[in-house]
């Protein structure tokens, strides 16, 4: 008898959980809110040269560009939002 209710407050318990993380879920998304993401634009430099990567990284800062990511084969990738 006590497994029974045992069982059954694990049961309830376990639904009022999963009733209330259903709350946190992310909700799908639409195209809607597809149209209104930031768009991005991208440009890479390819230099092992770190002065020249200094160089090109800073005139690129002045046009809006920020760092994006970096390939361990001397790759610098930039990006900005697209106007």
């Amino acid at each position: 008898m006590t497994n029974r209710i045992l069982v059954g407050a694990v049961f309830l318990v376990g639904c009022a959980v999963g009733g209330a993380s259903s709350q946190l879920v992310v909700p799908k998304a639409s195209a809607q809110q597809a149209a209104t993401l930031t768009k991005w634009e991208v440009t890479c430099v390819h230099t092992a040269d770190r002065a020249e990567v200094a160089d090109s990284g800073n005139q690129l800062g002045a046009q809006g560009w920020e760092i994006g990511g970096v390939s361990g084969n001397n790759v610098w990738c930039f990006k900005r939002p697209m106007m």
